[in-house]
């Protein structure tokens, strides 16, 4: 059996606790849930909006969790960075009432992610 060159084992938890990054994102989801679920029952929204809300909400959160995983200096912050970008867009779309035009949102999301690409490399 030819040996292999690993890690030893407390180096291999430490690296792995580092790249599950953040461990906020549960919390935070449990705060937006109950935040909507108490405006709901007081009718500040209706039940027919809150599906607008929580998009806006989950937007929020995948920007701060990208915030706390590049303080961390963990991986995917640029995908939780424009998931976020993009969910908070078409929440804010919905709510203001240009849901019709929310596709577009998607297009220069999508330009900004090949443009940062090629300028990258």
């Amino acid at each position: 059996m030819t040996q292999q060159s690993q890690q030893p084992e407390g180096e291999f938890r430490q690296e792995w606790r580092r790249e599950r990054g953040s461990r906020v994102m549960p919390g935070l989801i449990l705060i937006l849930l109950g935040a909507l679920f108490l405006v709901f029952t007081m009718g500040w929204i209706s039940w027919i909006e809150w599906w607008k809300y929580l998009l806006v909400g989950l937007g929020v959160i995948f920007l701060i969790d990208s915030a706390v995983r590049y303080a961390q200096k963990a991986r995917g912050v640029f995908g939780r960075l424009v998931t976020g970008i993009v969910l908070m867009s078409i929440g804010v779309a919905f709510i203001t009432g240009i849901g019709n035009w929310w596709p577009i949102i998607l297009v220069v999301v999508g330009v900004i992610v090949i443009v940062s690409r090629l300028v990258r490399r």
